[in-house]
């Protein structure tokens, strides 16, 4: 699977935000070759001025609030989400004046791997500002870091790979996340609540500069998300770090567990819509089986613009009629995208020449899963995950020859490919190699009829699928017929 993710180059970036008279204080290479990190999971309460290290997994703006202190000034405040292992992680305060603070926020983003010397370790408040406003996180405690006490840089040393690594892993169990289409038959019972969502991204949409009643300028960004039961669905960004982020996501390549969205009932539109706010921890390409067959389904499916196709039916064989030679399949896939019917449907008379049936099982096999599926790499984080399997079905990638020839990268998904190779999907991964080989050679390079539909995803590059409606065998004469 090519997944893309967002990796930070630390190399030419210093980030201590202190000032001279406090680096002369807390000297920062002595602070990093001496500190011991000291892991989450044995940090409480009390602990006395630790050294700990992670990966950060969200990250707000700064924040400007009055002092109570000191009436009639001003402190600063940057909030995000601290991780060293799969089950931990934490929400993170910084505190300091506007220019140390702001200081932090531009040399540090989301995935960048820090060490936090000096922090204090804080019981965690239960006034409901923290269950409202802030991540959940699965600590007894919050970090603290103050711009006159604490050192922040990047992280040098052993664990730097294995932090990395987090960045893929979801924070919450991977079978806990809502189906798109149960979020909308939910509906307004849903509206207001925040929950977990997994969706492949379809659609980035543009940055627009907006002022709010108060005069607050921000962004905003609007992305549409689909998975195996909904083809479109809104989210919705506010946050200018994440919306930075999203610009380098590739519509039907990348995958997203989005982790506390809250969603709403949009009543102009009719419909729910999401909305990624302070709360939200986004995990893009989470390393897991279902997020891995979500990835091959965008793949195998043919996604038409919003003013196109998509959610219509098929319609019926018998009135698919139009007859193509591969090369003229091939001319479609490479003509432009912007002079293209919303979706082609035709017949072509071919040869099986490519039925990788006995190679790599992810190549043959895709996952649907539901809320109750829970195989993945997050099982062991929690004992409670329902080990229910997740439904399976044939997606083989082939290739179609004729006398013109070869057309490559054509989709021959569900009951199409279960009735032509004649093995319930569940149980084709237990037969053994030799009989796939089997079944391989008995259809390889045979006479075939087949009825396919041709269209473009979405996004600027406009890929091209092909996908098998139908694939029948047909006889000598009607091939020969139908190829003069």
């Amino acid at each position: 699977m090519a997944w893309t993710g967002r990796f930070s180059d630390f190399d030419n970036v210093s980030h201590n935000v202190q000032s001279y008279d406090q680096r002369a204080k807390y000297p920062r290479n002595d602070v990093l070759k001496n500190a011991a990190v000291t892991k989450l999971e044995d940090l409480h309460p009390g602990v006395t001025n630790p050294t700990v290290a992670g990966i950060i997994l969200t990250k707000d703006t700064p924040k400007c609030i009055q002092s109570k202190k000191n009436p009639g000034t001003e402190r600063y405040l940057l909030s995000f989400v601290l991780r060293d292992a799969p089950s931990y992680f934490v929400n993170v305060t910084c505190w300091g004046a506007e220019h140390g603070i702001k200081d932090i926020a531009a040399k540090f983003a989301i995935s960048d791997i820090v060490q936090l010397t000096n922090v204090q370790v804080q019981p965690k408040t239960y006034d409901g500002y923290e269950d409202k406003f802030k991540p959940s996180t699965p600590m007894s405690f919050n970090i603290t870091f103050s711009e006159n006490h604490s050192n922040i840089d990047r992280y040098i040393g052993p664990d730097d790979d294995r932090f990395r690594r987090l960045q893929n892993v979801p924070i919450k169990a991977n079978n806990d996340y809502y189906i798109l289409e149960d979020v909308i038959a939910h509906g307004q019972s849903l509206s207001g609540e925040h929950i977990n969502l997994l969706a492949v991204v379809k659609k980035v949409g543009p940055v627009k500069d907006i002022t709010t009643k108060t005069g607050k300028k921000t962004k905003r960004c609007e992305l549409k998300l689909m998975d195996e039961t909904c083809s479109s669905f809104a989210l919705i960004l506010w946050e200018s770090d994440m919306i930075d982020i999203v610009q380098s996501w590739v519509p039907l390549d990348t995958v997203l567990f989005i982790a506390d969205v809250r969603v709403s009932y949009d009543d102009f539109r009719s419909t729910m819509v999401s909305t990624a706010d302070s709360k939200t921890i986004f995990t893009v390409n989470p390393d897991t089986l279902e997020a891995h067959s979500l990835y091959q389904f965008a793949h195998s499916q043919m996604i038409e613009d919003e003013d196109g196709t998509a959610g219509q039916s098929d319609p019926p064989l018998e009135s698919i009629t139009d007859v193509y030679t591969v090369s003229q399949l091939i001319d479609m896939k490479i003509e432009r995208t912007d002079v293209w019917k919303p979706a082609v449907y035709g017949v072509v008379f071919a040869y099986l020449s490519k039925f990788d049936v006995d190679g790599d099982t992810s190549r043959v096999l895709r996952y649907r899963c539901n809320t109750e599926c829970s195989n993945g790499i997050l099982n062991a984080i929690s004992s409670t995950v329902d080990n229910t399997q997740p439904s399976v079905e044939y997606s083989v990638t082939v290739s179609w020859s004729d006398y013109t020839g070869t057309i490559e990268y054509c989709h021959l998904d569900g009951d199409v490919a279960q009735q032509l190779i004649g093995i319930k999907a569940e149980e084709f991964a237990q037969i053994s190699f030799q009989r796939k080989t089997q079944v391989k050679w008995t259809h390889l390079l045979e006479k075939r009829k087949m009825y396919f539909k041709m269209s473009r995803s979405v996004g600027e590059t406009g890929k091209v699928f092909l996908r098998v409606l139908s694939c029948k065998s047909v006889d000598g004469k009607e091939l020969q017929h139908n190829l003069q």
